[in-house]
């Protein structure tokens, strides 16, 4: 087994909060293979070790639970090509993505066993030339170094940080109920990822009823760990302490531009790796039961929104 032993802080966190016991780890892992050897429609998925225990992290150590997710992970990655498909980092809209730090992890925790902190720029594209896809691809891309490599990512979880500092009407209305329901499935289904806290700024005119409706599809949990603090910064410094936030959002740790450039040269770095992980995804011709995903299944024509919920 290859899996980055954990530090003693997270190995009791992990322990407490999320069923893991060093114990059962290597078997855990071996079931995991196992499974997948007998799946004939993901025979191109062969992951590492440090990617299975991602998943299993992200499940709480429910077997049967991290299947599902691993199973909807590479099916979503061949019915929802949007999100998943041409992830070259030199590729030129990713290139720009990743130049204007739409999505940017901190650099440190507030103790050595919190959540990830992770800053979501909304506002920071230009939406005649780019669309919301490109930011949810790239971001996706980040969060699956960060599964890679982030323990605090994978045991603690994440709080986000979402700044709608200039997003207007046009970017609004990029995020149509079709979006939506892709963005929020591939979430729920998909992401072995454990939101802990949500945190709204510079809320745009007529962001209430968007997220009004929004909210109606969410369950109890997600809904209560969403804070809307549009410029009150104070508010969220509660949760997110202020040290290890960039100046641009009251904080003393960086810029956001330092933050930019590192993950810029961080999805650069994992080049070859994407372009491999290109062709790894679900073939729908081989499920065994002959049950075939596709778009329409999963999402439906129309379909109504189902509640989100979270851990």
């Amino acid at each position: 087994m290859t899996v980055r032993p954990l530090s003693a802080a997270l190995v009791k966190k992990a322990e407490k909060e999320i069923n893991e016991d060093p114990r059962r780890v290597a078997s855990d892992i071996i079931a995991i293979n196992d499974w997948l050897t007998k799946q004939s429609h993901l025979e191109s998925v062969r992951p590492s070790d440090q990617w299975l225990i991602a998943f299993l992290r992200g499940s709480k150590f429910s077997l049967e639970r991290c299947k599902e997710k691993m199973e909807m992970y590479y099916t979503f990655k061949t019915i929802v090509p949007e999100f998943f498909e041409n992830r070259d980092p030199y590729e030129p809209r990713i290139q720009d993505i990743l130049k204007l730090g739409a999505f940017l992890p901190l650099r440190n925790c507030p103790s050595v066993d919190s959540p990830r902190t992770n800053i979501m720029r909304l506002g920071v594209f230009d939406p005649s030339q780019y669309h919301l896809v490109d930011l949810i691809k790239v971001s996706l891309m980040v969060t699956d170094i960060l599964m890679l490599e982030d323990d605090n990512f994978t045991v603690s979880g994440e709080d986000v940080i979402v700044d709608m500092e200039g997003v207007g009407i046009a970017v609004l209305s990029q995020w149509t109920p079709a979006l939506a329901k892709k963005a929020i499935y591939c979430f729920e289904k998909a992401l072995p990822v454990r939101v802990k806290s949500n945190h709204i700024l510079n809320t745009p005119s007529g962001f209430e009823t968007a997220y009004s409706i929004f909210k109606s599809f969410l369950g109890e949990k997600l809904k209560q760990r969403i804070k809307v603090h549009n410029k009150n910064y104070s508010s969220m410094y509660k949760t997110i302490p202020k040290s290890i936030l960039p100046i641009e959002f009251g904080g003393s740790d960086g810029s956001v531009q330092e933050l930019t450039d590192h993950w810029k040269a961080k999805v650069e770095s994992y080049r070859d790796w994407f372009l491999q992980q290109e062709e790894v995804r679900s073939d729908e011709s081989k499920r065994s039961d002959g049950t075939s995903k596709n778009s329409s299944i999963v999402f439906g024509i129309e379909g109504s929104f189902r509640k989100l919920e979270v851990d």
